[in-house]
């Protein structure tokens, strides 16, 4: 389910820019002594082991790949990913990025008061993280950037040659801490392809064995009034689950929605009517992003829902409490959260429960995620 669910979230964010991308994509290079490197787990049955243990590998493999000047590096992109190499001293591409020239406006919550988000910049992809940057043959000075992945299938692997001795690290710029490195020599030996594969799939298994036991919840401390979205390290190990998946507590108590110290992920914790279909929340997650109208010649500007981008209560308001009534129907988003310094998001929210009964919500970049406060008297 997993695996599907990722798959789908790929073809929501890219489907817009699908054709883009095609024409974009860079042409194919000719052969030559190539080393591959995997984005994600490499094999279906890796794929289907990590699916089952309710986790994501969100890791290159191998993490370091060792070449020749004049050889190539080809990467599979197996999942949400770039692979992306940023000049020394620059900042990496946001992934979402707000435009203040367009302000929101006309959003309105199911009992029709406008949310406290109208006025704020237009979140929108950056297309800088979504479209390919850069050429064939690496340049340490230029942005290098795979774009996100094709929605129609693998366009094949992302390549690039190296001419210069040195080291260079790439990263995933939808993964914080998700990071490679490509190491070229002037001379001398490196090692063989079948090497690499083997170090890749020792690398890989153990990651999945790091990953079936965080799954279980291990080393997240036993926190009263606590829920932490995932169980990730900055290994790539990412847990879709919410520990714990039914928090008990009481009215009014202060309850802490956060995320994990060392994750790689985002998520938010979104409340309110869900039916795994079409209802209001559902909804939200289908519709992460649209195109901006009255789009123009060139790369089309892809808007972010604000809905899901901002959190539904202005932030300078205090600890909000959710009622079943809550924006006319239950609802409550956290906005992003993250651990990423480069991004605005927090890494945690505080809320509280103003009546008895069961809340239940997801994560809308990650709809299969679910969990439920219950709260009592």
């Amino acid at each position: 389910m997993q695996r599907m669910s990722q798959a789908s979230r790929t073809r929501r964010v890219t489907a817009l820019a699908a054709s883009v991308v095609g024409v974009m994509s860079f042409p194919g290079v000719a052969e030559g002594a190539t080393k591959k490197v995997e984005a994600g787990p490499f094999d279906a049955a890796a794929r289907k082991a990590f699916g089952a243990a309710g986790g994501d590998a969100n890791a290159f493999f191998r993490r370091t790949v060792t070449i020749r000047r004049g050889d190539r590096v080809a990467w599979d992109i197996n999942g949400f990913h770039t692979v992306t190499f940023v000049p020394r001293g620059d900042v990496p591409p946001g992934f979402v990025v707000p435009d203040a020239s367009s302000p929101i406006s006309g959003s309105l919550d199911a009992a029709g008061a406008p949310f406290w988000f109208n006025g704020q910049p237009r979140l929108e992809v950056n297309p800088l993280a979504a479209f390919p940057q850069g050429g064939g043959d690496f340049h340490a000075d230029m942005l290098h950037n795979s774009g996100i992945p094709n929605p129609e299938g693998p366009s094949g692997p992302y390549r690039l040659k190296f001419d210069r001795p040195g080291k260079f690290r790439y990263l995933c710029l939808v993964h914080p801490g998700m990071e490679g490195t490509v190491r070229v020599k002037r001379r001398g030996a490196v090692p063989s392809p079948a090497r690499d594969r083997r170090q890749a799939k020792r690398e890989q298994r153990a990651l999945l064995r790091r990953l079936q036991r965080r799954t279980t919840g291990l080393g997240i401390p036993n926190r009263r009034n606590t829920v932490v979205a995932g169980n990730d390290d900055r290994d790539g190990t990412a847990v879709f689950k919410y520990f714990p998946a039914n928090l008990r507590t009481e009215v009014n108590a202060s309850v802490t929605l956060r995320m994990p110290a060392r994750t790689t992920e985002a998520h938010t914790f979104t409340f309110g009517p869900s039916n795994g279909r079409d209802a209001y929340v559902d909804q939200i997650a289908q519709n992460l992003i649209a195109p901006a109208p009255g789009g123009g010649a060139g790369p089309p500007t892809v808007v972010f829902n604000a809905l899901a981008g901002y959190p539904s209560e202005a932030p300078a308001s205090g600890v909000p409490t959710i009622t079943p009534t809550s924006h006319g129907n239950g609802f409550y988003n956290s906005g992003i959260l993250d651990r990423d310094p480069a991004t605005p998001s927090p890494g945690q929210v505080r809320v509280r429960f103003g009546a008895a009964g069961t809340y239940r919500y997801l994560c809308l970049l990650h709809p299969f995620m679910r969990g439920q406060v219950t709260v009592s008297d």
